[in-house]
């Protein structure tokens, strides 16, 4: 026997482990209460800022960040990738404790001015990988 509350009950609804709020603090339009990114959402965001972040960018946490935006500028050989995968990777593991980087792919582009980054990490209580793609484009 089914009753009004199992129609109305959400049985399959994905529990929140990981939340942020969104980095411009939209305000949802009709709640307009802060809009929340939930989940491996939260984290690929997380992650996203802190490898485009520079060091010293952020006020008294100067020690966060990775300074890939340097790298547009320097020569596209093997070390420079070496070195911003390097970089990147010990940027989450230091400053994101709810995922772990299982790979980190540079893919330099023929025109010299973009780099592609591919980012692919487990989330702590989830055993399937994720994946983040980032372009970085010289601006000057």
């Amino acid at each position: 026997m089914t009753t009004r509350a199992d129609r109305f009950t959400q049985l399959q609804k994905v529990p929140d482990l990981f939340s942020d709020f969104l980095s411009d603090l939209t305000p949802h339009p009709i709640t307009k209460d802060l809009t929340r990114l939930r989940n491996d959402t939260a984290i690929r965001q997380s992650i996203k800022n802190l490898v485009l972040t520079n060091y010293n960018e952020r006020l008294f946490q100067p020690n966060i960040g990775s300074n890939v935006n340097r790298s547009l500028f320097e020569p596209n050989d093997a070390f420079m990738e070496d070195e911003l995968e390097s970089s990147i990777r010990r940027t989450i593991e230091f400053n994101e404790p709810r995922a772990s980087v299982l790979r980190v792919e540079v893919i330099p582009q023929s025109n010299g001015s973009t780099i592609g980054i591919n980012i692919i990490f487990s989330i702590i209580n989830s055993m399937q990988p994720q994946s983040l793609d980032i372009i970085l484009r010289r601006v000057r």
